[in-house]
């Protein structure tokens, strides 16, 4: 295996189009009367994504730009309530990665960078245990205080498979800070998120 120093400016610079899976989780925290209680939800959820990719000329080093449509519903882990939180958000990653060449049409590139996602709509559905009727709640309410926007790491790797112009994509993303910033009662961060799919390099 080695370092490919023209595995993308071969063919310059080059845009892909794909789709995904991904697995959500969010671990949070609600502190009352000194008392804090943990929570982890986590759920399926899928992605599409448009991108750009280019080749540094820097020993094999390039980027990759990717705007995505990400959907996820989150249910609570120890299963003590039935509420689940459908989120949808838009997002824009930048990565560095570096091509490693195991043959002409086979090419693995770890990549690492910043991204960050802005929260389209996020609504939970649960059960009133008082009146026991079924309930919408949004979590973007201004009483909420649940911010739209977050900011993570994204770390993973890409096969290419040149002659069939497609890449596959593994990754893992982490959330950089806290959904509930001004309440210091409530927490919630994001991530790990699993993310796996392909993509058709054009």
């Amino acid at each position: 295996m080695g370092v490919s120093v023209f595995a993308q400016s071969e063919s310059g610079p080059g845009i892909n189009a794909g789709a995904g899976i991904i697995m959500a989780k969010q671990k949070g925290s609600t502190t009352m009367m000194g008392t804090t209680t943990n929570s982890n939800t986590s759920g399926p959820g899928f992605y599409v994504n448009f991108g750009f990719n280019n080749d540094l000329g820097l020993g094999g080093l390039g980027y990759t730009m990717d705007l995505f449509f990400d959907h996820w519903a989150l249910s609570d882990d120890a299963g003590t309530s039935d509420a689940v939180a459908r989120e949808n958000y838009i997002g824009f990653t930048t990565a560095i990665n570096i091509s490693l060449d195991a043959s002409e049409t086979l090419s693995l590139q770890p990549f690492f960078g910043p991204g960050f996602s802005w929260g389209l709509s996020s609504k939970t559905d649960w059960t009133n245990p008082i009146s026991g009727n079924k309930e919408t709640m949004d979590n973007y309410d201004e009483d909420t205080h649940y911010l739209r926007q977050y900011a993570y790491l994204t770390v993973g790797a890409d096969v290419l498979l040149k002659s069939l112009h497609l890449r596959l994509r593994g990754a893992v993303d982490f959330g950089m800070w806290d959904r509930y910033s001004s309440v210091k009662e409530i927490t919630a961060k994001d991530g790990p998120n699993l993310r796996l799919g392909v993509a058709y390099l054009f």
